[in-house]
């Protein structure tokens, strides 16, 4: 089986971020959108956070993939990082770190408002801790997701536009 373009797989993990975004966005767009009334009560928060997670997973293959590595049939986001080579992880846990105030604010308040011992909230936490991602820390990987995203767009920023062709008219749904 030949291995995926670093491209196709950019362009499908495209698509799951902006799923994660759109999820979250339902409920308000449905109040104000009649096409999308029958989702205005939605929160689909778990949703979101596979579709985020998910793209993360394919972000990390992507960069594996410029890197001429292989990452094989691997779906742990922790050994997928450390495949990775020392300047992009670098890069990644730096855009982490200056963008995840909220999110070490939000995990923080969360163990604090359970009566938990606080973790000590950094890089490896947040990419280590997904078993109960979706119970208790939304979002966890909305940092991790864009430092990715922008380790492959400063290397392709042409790719930052690229879609996917689309099989219509031949195909549609009813």
């Amino acid at each position: 089986m030949p291995k995926p373009r670093a491209l196709h797989i950019f362009i499908v993990a495209e698509q799951f971020r902006f799923a994660s975004k759109l999820a979250t966005l339902i409920p308000l767009i449905g109040v104000n959108n009649s096409a999308f009334a029958f989702a205005s009560d939605q929160r689909l928060q778990t949703a979101s956070t596979v579709c985020s997670a998910f793209s993360l997973e394919l972000y990390l293959k992507c960069i594996i993939r410029m890197e001429c590595k292989f990452y094989g049939r691997e779906h742990d986001l922790s050994k997928l990082f450390a495949l990775i080579g020392r300047r992009n992880r670098k890069k990644i846990k730096d855009y982490w770190f200056d963008h995840s105030e909220r999110v070490r604010t939000y995990i923080e308040r969360t163990y604090k408002d359970d009566g938990e011992p606080v973790p000590n909230v950094d890089f490896d936490f947040v990419l280590s801790a997904s078993k109960d991602a979706f119970v208790e820390m939304r979002y966890i990987y909305e940092q991790i997701v864009e430092g990715a995203r922008l380790v492959i767009l400063e290397k392709h920023p042409e790719w930052e536009n690229a879609r996917q062709t689309s099989p219509l008219p031949e195909t549609s749904l009813p």
